[in-house]
């Protein structure tokens, strides 16, 4: 992407980043898949000083909550990706680029949304001038490709999934009831689809994950941290992640399912400096291995863990705890209080703490067949000096 010099201050030579989420299909080749990158280069307003060597004031006008995009003008995208299996093996190489467009075929950008229902952050040009919201604006995070070339994407700001033509072209965004009228300035269709109480999201912790039923008559999703249900503090400590599923062809939710995150001590090379936080503890990533069963990624940072789980063998949320009035929320019960509310049982099936080499931020899995898994990494576009790097994980037979 080239360097990005701040007046009187650090330079910094970014690079794509490929590894927000990856995704196969069973028609394409096995060294075959597709991969997406969030909202580019972007860092918070408090790391002004470390990041460019700028204060706070010069950059965001003294707002330390927002963000600060190098590339304003950059465009969410789908890119195709080829292992190399020849004589120069360990390589990769991007085959296919697709940027994300509105109707009318324009670019849209991953700047943050005009959002008053739920939060939403500042943004600001490297020369510290205000950046307008976008309401097209997306931080994709997760990718699933149908047999008929149709992609499904997973986003943060909405939080949201859209369906997206071949060709990049928006054709729905699927948002929470509520932040369509925020949204009513979008130039490609905007749809309240999800419940409302889905706006509840922590910021910059929305959908980050995205997986299709073989029949592709399913698609489920998770959020990647515990909503902020009634407020942020209950979001920190909070270990309960709601799973959903999502009926492609008619546009409607279906099922919500409890996944009890991990804690945040099991995670052992997160703690090898310090102990993170429960905040720090979140799902990046997930597949579905069948009708009923899903492979989950959690991660804090270092240390990723796959585990299978089954909607057959668990109960839904029951559908009052998708109201926005309760008292007593789902995320705010504790393990003894979830009497009445069903969780997946967990099996564990990879944990990069057993291995060595694996790289930290672990976001996305494609799994060209039953046994193998293809595992890559968010770089953050090369500011932190991350590289892109994807492992190849083969199983002597099917993972289940």
């Amino acid at each position: 992407m080239g360097d990005v010099t701040f007046r009187g201050g650090n330079t910094l030579d970014l690079i794509v980043g490929l590894g927000s989420g990856a995704c196969t299909r069973d028609q394409d080749p096995d060294d075959l898949f597709y991969t997406i990158a969030d909202r580019g280069p972007n860092f918070n307003c408090s790391d002004a000083p470390d990041v460019a060597n700028k204060s706070v004031e010069s950059l965001c006008q003294g707002d330390t909550g927002d963000k600060i995009f190098t590339n304003p003008g950059y465009t969410p995208s789908i890119y195709t990706v080829r292992l190399d299996t020849g004589a120069r093996s360990n390589t990769a190489m991007v085959t296919e680029t697709i940027p994300l467009k509105d109707s009318d075929g324009n670019d849209i950008t991953a700047i943050s949304n005009p959002l008053e229902v739920t939060t939403t952050e500042g943004a600001y040009s490297i020369n510290g001038n205000r950046i307008p919201y976008d309401p097209n604006g997306m931080d994709i995070e997760g990718v699933v490709r149908m047999t008929d070339d149709t992609f499904w994407i997973a986003e943060e700001y909405g939080p949201s999934i859209a369906e997206v033509n071949p060709n990049g072209q928006i054709v729905a965004r699927h948002v929470p009831e509520g932040v369509d009228e925020d949204l009513a300035d979008a130039t490609y269709p905007i749809m309240p689809s999800l419940p409302a109480v889905w706006r509840r999201r922590k910021l910059n912790r929305g959908i980050e994950s995205l997986g299709i039923s073989p029949d592709e008559t399913q698609l489920v999703f998770a959020i990647q941290s515990p909503f902020a249900n009634p407020d942020v503090e209950t979001s920190e400590s909070s270990r309960n992640i709601r799973v959903a599923t999502f009926d492609p062809a008619s546009g409607e939710m279906g099922d919500q399912y409890l996944y009890r995150l991990d804690l945040p001590e099991t995670f052992r090379r997160d703690n090898v400096d310090g102990t993170p936080d429960q905040s720090d503890v979140k799902i990046s990533e997930l597949r579905m291995l069948d009708e009923d069963r899903l492979l989950v990624l959690e991660r804090v940072s270092a240390t990723t863990k796959l585990y299978v789980v089954s909607m057959a063998d668990t109960d839904p949320i029951p559908a009052e705890y998708d109201e926005l009035d309760r008292d007593e929320t789902l995320e705010s019960l504790s393990e003894d209080e979830l009497q009445s509310v069903d969780s997946f049982e967990k099996t564990l099936v990879f944990s990069t703490d057993d291995y060595d080499g694996f790289p930290s931020k672990i976001e996305g899995i494609a799994m060209p067949t039953e046994g193998t898994m293809i595992l890559i990494n968010d770089n953050d576009f090369g500011y932190t000096d991350v590289d892109t790097k994807i492992a190849r994980i083969q199983y002597q037979e099917p993972i289940v």
